[in-house]
This record gives C-alpha cells, sequence and structure tokens, in this order.
C-alpha cells in the first residue's frame, strides 16, 4: 500500500513536471523581467484567482519592476507599473491593440449569432484602413458623447429624473425617511440614466427589466469564463434573454427613434454593418453596462465619503452653495442651482470625486500584441502575448501620489493639496486611470461625471443623512464583479435622510445651461 502511494505520488511529480517543461513559456533576455512563481506554471495563476487585482499590487511592492512578465499556463503577461511606459503603450493602437478584447468581451456576454460575430470581427483592428463595425461604432458614440447638444439632452433628462427622486425622498410625516443608501442609489442612477439614454419607451421603466439586468450583471464572470455558462450561470443566461428581448422589442417598435443621439448612433450603425436586429438588442446589453455598471456605485462612494467627513460635507456645501439662488414664487420660496458651473467653480467637490475614484477603482486595461515590438527603445514585447495595465497598482504607488497615498485626501486634486507630503511633487495626470487613456479612453467620461456629481450635489444641498448604527463603517468590496472597474459595496448602509435645516421648504429647481466648455478630469481633457 505505501509502495502503491509513492508511486502514484512519484508519477503524478513526474507528470506535472513534463507539464511544466511542455508548457513553459520562452523567455528572450530582451523581454520585461520574469517575475517566477513559488509554484511553477500555475502559482500566479493562484494568486490571480484569490487575490484577484491585490496581486499585482504585491508584486509590485516586492520587485518594483516598471514592467515585468507573467508566465501563465498557455499564456504570457507584460503588467506594467509605471506611469511612462503606460504612456508608451498607448502610442500604439495598432500593435498593442484593444479591439481583440473588448470584441471578446462584447460577443460572450452577448451570446450574439456567428452572423453578428463576423460582422465585428472584420477589419476589427483596422488594419485595412479606418472602416468596419468597430471603427464605426466607436465614431458614433464619440460623437454622439462629446460635449455638446446631444449630450446636454441627455443630461438634462437625467438631471430632471435625479430631482425628481430626491423630492420623493422629502418626509411626509415629520419622520426621516429610511432608505438602503446603496440600493436607493443603484435604482435611481439606472433609471435616471436609462431614462436619458432610451427616452420615454425605456425598456428599463419596467420593474422587472431592471432587475434582470442586475441579475445579469451579477453572474457576468461564470459567462465571462464561458464554461457551460448555462448551468454555472443559468440564472444569469435566463436574465440576459428577458433583457435582450425587451430590446429587441423596442428597436421593432423604433422606439429608439425618441430616444437619444447615442441610442440612435448605435442603432444606425449597426444597420449599417447589416447587423440583424436581434443581435443589435443582444449587443445593447454592452451599452447599458457601460453606461450603469461603475456610475451606480461611484455615486454611492462618493456621498458615502462626503457625508462620513463632516468637514469635506462642508466645503463642499459652501462651495455650491454660492451657487445658488434663492427667490419667490407664488408666495412660496424657491431655490434654483444651475449644474453647468459645478465642474469649473467647485474645485474641492471634484477634487473629492477624483480622489474617491482613485481609491475605489480597480480597472484593468489589456492590449493584445499583434507583432513584435520594442516598446521604450527598451523591452522587446512578443506577439501573442498580453499587455496588462492594472490602474490599482498605479493609484497605491507612493513614488506616485507620496506617502499619504493610503489616505484620504480631498484637496489632494486641487492645486493646494496634491500631497501632504511637501517632497512630493504634484502626480502626473495621467497617472489618474480611472477613465483608461490614449485611443481608448472612455468617451462616456463627462456623461458619467455630469450624472455622479448632480446626484451627489442635489442630495448633499437638500439633505442631512445619518447612519441608522449611528456609526459610518466602509463596506467590504471582495464581490466586486471582475468587469467592474469601481468597486461595488458588499452590504448595503441603512441612513435616515431629513431636510437640512433651512432648506426643508419650498421648491427646488435645478437645470443646465448648453455648454461646450470641458471638464479636465484626465489628462487628455487638459
Amino acid at each position: 500500500m505505501q509502495l502503491s502511494i509513492l508511486l502514484i505520488g512519484a508519477l503524478a511529480t513526474a507528470a506535472y513536471w513534463l507539464l511544466c517543461r511542455y508548457l513553459a513559456v520562452e523567455q528572450d533576455p530582451r523581454e520585461p523581467p520574469l517575475v517566477s512563481s513559488r509554484i511553477p506554471l500555475v502559482g500566479h495563476l493562484i494568486g490571480l484567482i484569490w487575490h484577484k487585482n491585490n496581486y499585482y499590487v504585491t508584486l509590485r511592492q516586492r520587485y518594483s519592476h516598471p514592467i515585468y512578465t507573467l508566465n501563465l499556463p498557455t499564456s504570457k503577461l507584460y503588467v506594467v507599473n509605471s506611469v511612462e511606459i503606460i504612456s508608451a503603450v498607448q502610442r500604439y493602437p495598432k500593435a498593442l491593440a484593444f479591439p481583440p478584447f473588448e470584441a471578446k468581451f462584447a460577443t460572450t456576454v452577448c451570446a450574439s449569432s456567428k452572423e453578428s460575430n463576423d460582422i465585428i470581427a472584420l477589419n476589427l483592428n483596422g488594419e485595412d484602413g479606418d472602416w468596419g463595425y468597430s471603427h464605426d461604432f466607436h465614431q458614433s458614440m464619440r460623437s454622439a458623447l462629446a460635449p455638446g447638444a446631444g449630450i446636454d439632452g441627455m443630461n438634462r433628462v437625467m438631471i430632471q429624473n435625479l430631482a425628481g427622486a430626491l423630492e420623493r425622498l422629502r418626509p411626509t410625516d415629520g419622520q426621516p425617511t429610511k432608505i438602503g443608501l446603496a440600493d436607493w442609489t443603484r435604482h435611481e442612477i439606472t433609471l435616471a440614466t436609462t431614462n436619458s439614454v432610451y427616452g420615454v419607451h425605456n425598456p428599463f421603466k419596467h420593474p422587472r427589466i431592471e432587475r434582470a439586468f442586475w441579475e445579469f450583471e451579477n453572474g457576468l464572470v461564470m459567462i465571462l469564463i464561458d464554461v457551460l455558462p448555462s448551468l454555472t450561470a443559468r440564472s444569469s443566461c435566463r436574465a440576459r434573454e428577458v433583457v435582450g428581448e425587451a430590446f429587441r422589442e423596442y428597436f421593432e417598435a423604433k422606439h429608439h427613434k425618441t430616444g437619444s443621439i447615442l441610442v440612435q448612433n448605435r442603432y444606425n450603425t449597426s444597420v449599417e454593418n447589416k447587423m440583424p436586429v436581434a443581435d443589435i438588442a443582444r449587443h445593447e446589453l454592452v451599452g447599458s453596462f457601460a453606461i450603469l455598471v461603475n456610475t451606480a456605485p461611484a455615486t454611492f462612494w462618493l456621498l458615502f465619503f462626503i457625508f462620513s467627513h463632516p468637514e469635506v460635507l462642508e466645503e463642499c456645501r459652501e462651495e455650491v452653495g454660492k451657487m445658488i439662488r434663492i427667490s419667490s414664487e407664488e408666495g412660496q420660496a424657491k431655490t434654483t442651482l444651475d449644474i453647468t458651473g459645478i465642474k469649473q467653480n467647485c474645485p474641492t467637490l471634484t477634487s473629492t470625486y477624483q480622489e474617491v475614484l482613485r481609491q475605489r477603482t480597480l480597472g484593468v486595461q489589456a492590449r493584445q500584441v499583434m507583432k513584435d515590438i520594442t516598446l521604450d527603445n527598451t523591452y522587446l514585447l512578443k506577439k501573442g502575448a498580453t499587455v496588462m495595465m492594472p490602474s490599482l497598482v498605479v493609484h497605491t504607488d507612493p513614488a506616485v501620489w507620496g506617502s499619504d497615498v493610503s489616505d484620504f485626501n480631498h484637496k489632494r486634486f486641487t492645486n493646494k493639496g496634491s500631497s501632504r507630503n511637501k517632497e512630493v511633487h504634484r502626480p502626473s495626470p495621467k497617472a489618474f486611470r480611472v477613465f483608461g487613456g490614449g485611443s481608448t479612453l472612455c468617451p462616456g467620461r463627462h456623461f458619467a461625471t455630469t450624472a455622479i456629481l448632480s446626484a451627489v450635489v442635489m442630495f448633499i444641498m437638500r439633505y442631512d443623512i445619518v447612519p441608522v448604527g449611528g456609526q459610518w463603517i466602509s463596506p467590504k468590496t471582495d464581490k466586486t464583479n471582475i468587469a467592474s472597474v469601481v468597486m461595488e459595496p458588499d452590504t448595503d448602509i441603512q441612513v435616515e435622510v431629513t431636510p437640512r435645516k433651512g432648506f426643508a421648504d419650498g421648491k427646488w429647481e435645478f437645470g443646465l445651461a448648453d455648454s461646450k466648455m470641458v471638464f479636465g478630469i484626465v489628462a487628455e481633457d487638459q
């Protein structure tokens, strides 16, 4: 018996050794330095599964390489820690390409037809010129979301929806209104944002569709793993069908014609590229994912950090208060606030927003190496490998942000508060990686920023909130979806909402003037 166990152990060890040799990926000395693992072949994979994006932070702290190589079973990763090298990567959008990952994500998540997938794959990376579905789709998105009349129209609808949601929080019996802050934020951001995009026939107006979307999002990891998803992500796949069918009915009834320029552009581009309506509807899941999945938790975290830090709340209220106009209408006080000037006239608020995003984002920008290329005249990147640029690594680097990198410094992004350590210079704007950068810079960043700041400004100016338990405790974020950029709270916070003293009565009115002014939230905007 003992001999059999020893024999089995020896055979297993030999098989593992042979497998390691067979799957080993050759390392050229010109490539970024190789970081080995204690467990050959699968050690890094285990680390990533167990620690998620925090594993990249651990490796940065341990080795301090500006860029390094990780060998995984059958694949190779180049992980970038340096802001300068990230900038170098962005200079080669064709050789270090994002579209292959984007297409794989969309087709896997949406379970679209082969016909549709072939359309998406045609000239995917633009090697044959500026044409094809991928090129046309991105152009239509950028034009719809650029500062101007189109996005202003969406913002106005969104602001009025949020204003209505805030009005419904006003107590009717003199008692505080109790809400779950995360649930309330998710629901109201979902309705306000989708109403602004999809118009009067917005499918998300139906509670069943809203619930189905978030059920789909909850199981997205197993759908992306793509191993028998009909079994491993059964409820999410069913929810995907529910939302997809709702969008099919929406498009077949031509309801997009009463929607925003964004949904019209997306639909028209797909039709022009001969995509079937059923697949256009399925791919609208990704469109909804883009406008909702990060905006809702970002709004929650900004409210949490402001209300849990009284000095921040006071400073933000003071800034916004200077923009308020009070008048009388039919014998009743009327408080008016134009949201347009918030981004330019409230530096503490916008800095707080950026600091919250810095501390609560964990997205990873990925690029596929399409051909051998020498990066920054130093590092050889080989065809077929993947370049990974984890924002969490850059956002937690004391060499970039100073010795107070782990602190919540709400004035970090103002001219006076970049770092409490006077020996550290203000970080480069390129170090703020929440919205990506280069050719793949998020086109919806201005729309999302307006939604988040509008909701928060309305809330802090109209109401006080306190946690039911009396103490603000930051929720854990271990269950955050792997495809999310902003961390999602694992648990909700029950709060009591009461009108601010002096602001309980009267009418509130929120507006948005025409404006092409751009808030410089990322380096490219500046």
